[in-house]
């Protein structure tokens, strides 16, 4: 191969090797980066729920207890379904979230995972196994009373248990 062709390929290389760590950024927060944490308005509950920076549904799982995750990899492969919302530095409260609500807890996994009014707070990323339907744009609810144990996160921090319309 010519210095070109090297250069070239290298470069590919280097996309394809450093793609999964943009793929994670973009869930934990660019490298150094808080997560933000804002409300907004569900047509479909007719309430305000908390969502992330990209306006995802952020939501609580209610067998989490003291403010401890009990979505590990042991429970089903739990956080794979629902991704728990991470962040190194501390959270960001954005537009109608209270910053004193705001925490983190330590998971045995990885980073520290959000807390808000002590809920650890995750996504819905789905899971075909369990019949789990993903939200893949901002306003969805699809998790929403899933199993009666996922539910979105009011800005009062307490589970909105309405059942979408």
């Amino acid at each position: 191969m010519g210095r070109r062709a090297t250069l070239i390929f290298s470069s590919a290389l280097a996309l394809i090797v450093l793609s999964p760590s943009l793929n994670a950024g973009a869930e934990r927060g660019a490298s150094g980066d808080a997560v933000v944490v804002k409300v907004a308005f569900n047509k479909k509950l007719k309430k305000r729920i908390l969502v992330n920076a990209k306006g995802f549904t952020l939501y609580l799982f209610t067998e989490d207890a003291r403010g401890a995750s009990a979505c590990l990899d042991s429970y089903e492969h739990c956080p794979t379904a629902w991704p728990p919302l991470r962040s190194t530095q501390p959270p960001v409260a954005g537009r109608g979230v209270r910053a004193d609500l705001l925490g983190t807890t330590s998971r045995p996994d990885g980073d520290p995972q959000v807390t808000y009014r002590g809920h650890p707070l995750y996504t819905d990323a789905g899971s075909t196994s369990l019949g789990l339907k993903a939200d893949v744009k901002p306003g969805q609810i699809r998790g929403q009373a899933f199993y009666n144990v996922w539910f979105v996160v009011s800005p009062q921090g307490k589970a909105i248990k309405k059942r979408p319309r």
